[in-house]
């Protein structure tokens, strides 16, 4: 089964072909086609986690591609995109408990997946936000979800953490991020990109379930990430997934 496959496949990293001369427009038109696509394979739905004030284009046992096979699937690579990970919802249930981190700031939720931690941060009363993520569907879906929402979210699909792109206190000075922890290479780069991120004054909120990826990072000698509050997840999660709860952290150093 589908779903199955991505259970498994959960530490595999997703490569999408990217086009990086593509402005906003040009990438709308050419990803729009999907819209259909996921229209059709998803369900509306604000049930069965931690934000019911979202509602979310979201994979779910409704959705046709539950229990279908992988060869049936009508994407190129498995539909991680599409699903509403843990630490993306502790993330997102932190900035709705507390509008004040992001109200009045530019922010920036960096691997937006679904959306939902950028969506949360726009209805908070940020100045901007920003969902970014360099697959081009979980940018289509984000784009979605904020339509649904009715909120405005500027989306792009840049590499911001291999080019290294930091940004101006102008671009963004909250950083959000959620479950980015999950393979290898990606780590080493994104720990790259935190620490200039951090060194350059930007305030950095990550909410992760315990990925050994994230452990290990945060309890290197020389890091400091202070632990914020902890998220039990409902019997749902738990039982699609395994994850009992998830926590949010914030950034202040690291070596």
């Amino acid at each position: 089964m589908l779903y199955s496959f991505i259970l498994i496949s959960l530490a595999v990293s997703i490569s999408f072909q990217q086009d990086p001369s593509l402005d906003t427009n040009a990438w709308l038109e050419k990803y729009d086609k999907y819209r259909k696509v996921i229209e059709e394979n998803t369900e509306i739905t604000n049930e069965d986690n931690l934000t019911p004030e979202i509602r979310l284009h979201l994979i779910t046992p409704k959705s046709r591609l539950w229990n279908a096979k992988t060869q049936d699937s009508p994407f190129k690579d498995s539909p991680f995109f599409a699903f509403y990970w843990a630490g993306g919802q502790g993330l997102t249930r932190y900035i709705l408990d507390h509008p004040e981190i992001v109200r009045g700031q530019r922010v920036l939720d960096l691997g937006s997946g679904c959306g939902a931690t950028a969506i949360a941060a726009a209805r908070c009363g940020a100045k901007s936000v920003t969902a970014n993520d360099i697959d081009p569907l979980r940018c289509l879906l984000t784009e979605m979800n904020a339509r649904l929402n009715k909120v405005a979210v500027n989306v792009t699909d840049t590499d911001l953490i291999s080019s290294m792109k930091i940004g101006t206190a102008e671009d963004w000075n909250v950083v959000l991020v959620g479950d980015m922890f999950y393979e290898n290479p990606l780590a080493d780069k994104l720990v790259k990109w935190l620490r200039s991120a951090k060194l350059a004054g930007k305030f950095i909120y990550i909410g992760d379930p315990g990925r050994y990826l994230f452990v290990t990072t945060k309890d290197r000698p020389g890091n400091f990430f202070a632990h914020i509050t902890r998220y039990k997840l409902g019997m749902k999660m738990f039982q699609d997934h395994g994850v009992v709860d998830t926590d949010v952290w914030k950034l202040f150093h690291l070596s």
